[in-house]
């Protein structure tokens, strides 16, 4: 039986030294960060259920707070994942937090300042840059690069960029611009770097060399693929932390409701609960184990799922997505029955542990979001009521728009995509799943979209 997980960051000392290096260059840093934070918002769900494209609607408003991305990478660089966690999966509590050294618990903190904040096109030229690096540096973790001359060729990209009227770096579909033609100033001085591996538009993305990719981008991860794009942003200040909410958006903090709750001490926490149905759920992870991203947990052998890893044996040494509690049961398992077990653990944590910490709650459904504009406004409407914010303009026009461009997708949505493949997802879905749908909401399965 496969009994853990691959050695992680301990002893990459060069990669502690850029990052360091790098927050020099970022600072001033809010000191006593996290213990600033008075409002935090959890946006929990389980993986492929929308909490990326909810989280970017509500980055539109700049009543609230955000990590650009993931909270996985923070904890990576603390020694909070396998293996360097100890726990063999992505559970924490306030115990493991307790026992981080101070000098690492400082570093963390920092880091985490250097991220909160929320989206803004005036942010200055050297900010953007220097916030790029450091997100490239975690992309691409064992990758030599002189930090100066890295720094060179991205002001001359920026340069060029700024020079045109249309140019918003705080807009994704901008940002994409830049690091389509980063990549390709960086290609020319010989640093092989695979668009493909970012969340960008294939038509942006250069060559179909810099798009084909195998396997996960290293050996050595700190960030998952499909890797986020750094766009414009203002850092969140003290006085930010004390009176704006932060949303944290990441599926494994499923498991991780107590440690974050140790973590921002004198923050009010709310959980932010978005639920999708299982058969759409388990159809999205099914595809995000197949797709080209999505590599989280390098394995010390080959995984045996059935179904996985034919069109790419590289990925049979990766678990994709969140590792929950019992997992190692799963490792000749067939590819649904493992996406089954990464739905219903992720949701019976938040539940549970949202009961048990008494947590304010509020849960809303995927399905509502995509549903039409005025059911999407109705969910945002009773998101903004809840957390005591604006329905601001912003809110408004994306309520009724939606998103233009699909964040983290591997198609384009559509409704009622797990019916292409019915009977593969129907037989995943057992008693304890269908039970579970039934508590949070989920009628019949001809219902489902």
């Amino acid at each position: 039986m496969l009994t853990g997980t691959a050695p992680g960051l301990a002893g990459h000392a060069h990669l502690a030294d850029r990052l360091t290096e790098l927050r020099r260059l970022r600072r001033p840093v809010v000191r006593d960060f996290t213990g600033r934070v008075r409002d935090l918002v959890v946006l929990a769900s389980s993986s492929r259920s929308g909490s990326s494209m909810l989280a970017e609607m509500l980055r539109r408003t700049p009543a609230l707070l955000h990590l650009r991305a993931e909270f996985n990478p923070y904890l990576r660089l603390a020694g909070l994942v396998p293996p360097d966690s100890g726990t063999g999966s992505d559970q924490l509590d306030a115990a493991h937090l307790a026992a981080l050294p101070p000098a690492r618990r400082r570093v963390f903190d920092e880091e985490l300042s250097l991220d909160v904040g929320r989206p803004d096109p005036t942010v200055a030229p050297e900010q953007f840059l220097l916030d790029a690096a450091w997100r490239f540096t975690i992309q691409w973790p064992t990758l030599e690069i002189d930090l100066a001359a890295w720094l060179d060729t991205a002001r001359r990209v920026l340069a060029e960029l700024r020079s045109q009227p249309d140019f918003d770096p705080a807009c994704l579909s901008q940002a994409a611009r830049f690091h389509a033609r980063l990549h390709a100033a960086l290609a020319v001085r010989g640093v092989p770097i695979r668009t493909g591996y970012y969340d960008m538009p294939p038509h942006l993305a250069g060559p179909p060399w810099r798009q084909d990719v195998r396997g996960a981008p290293g050996d050595l991860l700190v960030e998952e693929p499909p890797f986020v794009l750094t766009v414009g942003w203002r850092y969140a200040t003290a006085h930010d932390l004390a009176t704006r909410p932060l949303v944290i958006k990441t599926p494994s903090n499923a498991y991780r409701l107590g440690f974050l709750r140790a973590l921002f001490p004198n923050a009010r926490m709310r959980v932010l609960h978005l639920t999708r149905n299982p058969a759409g759920s388990i159809n999205g992870l099914y595809d995000g184990w197949l797709y080209h991203g999505f590599h989280a947990h390098k394995m010390d052998r080959p995984l045996n799922i059935t179904g996985y890893g034919r069109d790419r044996p590289e990925d049979r040494w990766w678990w994709k997505f969140d590792l929950p509690q019992g997992w190692q049961d799963y490792t000749r398992a067939t590819l649904p029955d493992v996406c089954a077990l990464q739905w219903r653990s992720c949701h019976r944590a938040i539940l549970d542990d949202a009961a048990t910490l008494r947590l304010p709650y509020l849960r809303v459904r995927f399905e509502d979001l995509v549903r039409s504009a005025q059911s999407r406004a109705g969910v945002l409407t009773r998101i903004t009521d809840w957390l005591g914010v604006p329905m601001d303009g912003p809110l408004r026009a994306i309520a009724a728009d939606g998103l233009r461009d699909p964040v983290v997708a591997t198609a384009p949505p559509q409704p009622g995509r797990w019916r292409r493949r019915s009977e593969l997802v129907r037989a995943a879905i057992g008693g304890p799943e269908r039970r579970l749908a039934e508590e949070l909401g989920y009628d019949d399965d001809e219902s489902w979209i």
